[in-house]
């Protein structure tokens, strides 16, 4: 067991980074503009474990294709 507090072992979530409000339609816009982004590296991902997965797949029947 450890000898801190539940809430500080290294087990523990991080607290989530606190930033200042931004004013305004400029605080809509930076956060607009992180989820457009967000949202592009995600697309981005999925599509490239797709392709794996296709190659993976492709790969697989070929070498059944060929012991068989």
């Amino acid at each position: 067991m450890s000898a801190l507090p539940a809430r500080n072992t290294e087990l523990s979530p991080a607290p989530p980074a606190v930033r200042p409000p931004a004013a305004g339609s400029q605080g809509r816009a930076e956060r607009r503009a992180e989820q457009v982004t967000a949202r592009r590296s995600r697309r981005r991902w999925s599509a490239l474990c797709l392709a794996i997965l296709g190659c993976a797949f492709g790969l697989t029947v070929g070498i059944l294709d060929v012991l068989h």
